[in-house]
Formats: structure tokens, sequence, C-alpha cells
């Protein structure tokens, strides 16, 4: 199979993408340049940010990143989604938090180089991401982000953000995803995370 023909993970894991929980890959085996798909629903266990994150949560709203509520419990439904002609996997995250309307949070995955991905959001802005096979866990370590203006392309460090992004997403049985994100900021601390458990509904190729 060639690299362009990988799933975006594969292509930035190499070797490793087979030592990931089997769970774990088939949540991310979408291959850009077919029509495929992939749902996950589950129920995250929390999402907190801290005071000093929310002018930067209402700033990431023009950009249709992070989520902007805090919650326990929350009903999540997840589809995953590839195209035939676009070099992407993309997001379309459901959230339902209790007497809000459904909250949408979508981007697109993309394989940069070598072991790093990014994750658009609207406006191309993304995160740039370093990926690693850790006990068949999938973990994300962000390096900054990115922007994209036209032909030009403007580097962010984490810092001047919310903070450097660890997200580890591990298998927990055949159809089961288990996942933590936390961001953590050098001198605020933690100032966002989530964690929840989703349970695979199916993945399909699409007609």
């Amino acid at each position: 199979m060639e690299a362009d023909q990988k799933p975006v993970m594969q292509r930035a894991l190499g070797e490793e993408w087979e030592k990931l929980h089997a769970a774990v890959r088939r949540h991310y085996d979408l291959t850009p340049g077919m029509e495929q798909s992939c749902t996950l629903a589950g129920n995250m266990e929390e999402i907190t940010h801290s005071p000093l994150a929310k002018p930067f949560i209402l700033f990431g709203r023009m950009f249709g990143a992070l989520v902007p509520y805090r919650g326990q419990n929350v009903p999540v439904e997840v589809l995953n989604r590839t195209y035939r002609d676009r070099p992407a996997m993309f997001w379309h995250r459901t959230f339902r938090f209790q007497g809000r309307k459904p909250y949408v949070f979508q981007s697109r995955m993309e394989h940069l180089e070598g072991r790093e991905i990014v994750e658009f959001v609207r406006l191309n802005l993304g995160i740039c991401m370093h990926l690693s096979e850790i006990d068949g866990a999938l973990c994300y370590t962000s390096n900054g982000y990115l922007w994209r203006i036209g032909s030009f392309h403007i580097r962010i460090p984490d810092w001047l953000l919310l903070g450097k992004a660890r997200i580890v997403e591990y298998g927990v049985d055949d159809d089961t995803v288990m996942l933590d994100f936390v961001i953590r900021h050098p001198l605020w601390g933690r100032t966002f995370g989530y964690k929840g458990t989703f349970r695979l509904k199916g993945s399909a190729a699409m007609p």
C-alpha cells in the first residue's frame, strides 16, 4: 500500500501502528481517498477548563475550537469520515450538555511530516501534534499551532495560548476506547481537559 493510501495515523506512526490496541486501530482505520466512516458513542466523565482559560476559549469559538462549556457525564457522539477527494480524516463531534443545544465541534486531521499530524478547525487554524505508541495506546503531544493563510504558514508556540496538550487514547476491549485529554500551561497549570469512554458503533465503506 502506498503511503498516501494509508490512514493518517498509520502514515505518522509507521511500524508502531501495528502495536496499537485493536480498538484504537479500528477507530483510525480510515483512508483518505476512500469513502469510509466510523461512529463512536460515549460519555465524557468530565469537561473542565480553568477561569484563566475562559478568554482563550471564547476567542477559540471564532475558529470552532475546543468545547466552551464545563460538564459531567456529557453524552457525546463522534463521526469520523474520509472522502475520495480530500487528504484528511474528518471529525464531527456532538456534545449534549444538559439544558443546552447540542454543541458540534468539527475538525480535520492531516499528516504533516514524519511523526507529526495537524488538526485543523475553522479558518485553517491547526494544532500540530507528535504521535507515539505507548503500551498499545495512541499518544498525541502538541507541538505548537499552525495557521495557514493562503500560501503563508504561521507557527504559534503552545505557551502563547492555553499551553501544551497531551491526549492518550487506549483500548479497553475490542469495541471500547478511553480518552484522556489535558492542556497544561507552564505558568498557569492545567487549563483545559476532558476524559471519557466510547464504544465503536460501527465502521463502513460509504457508497
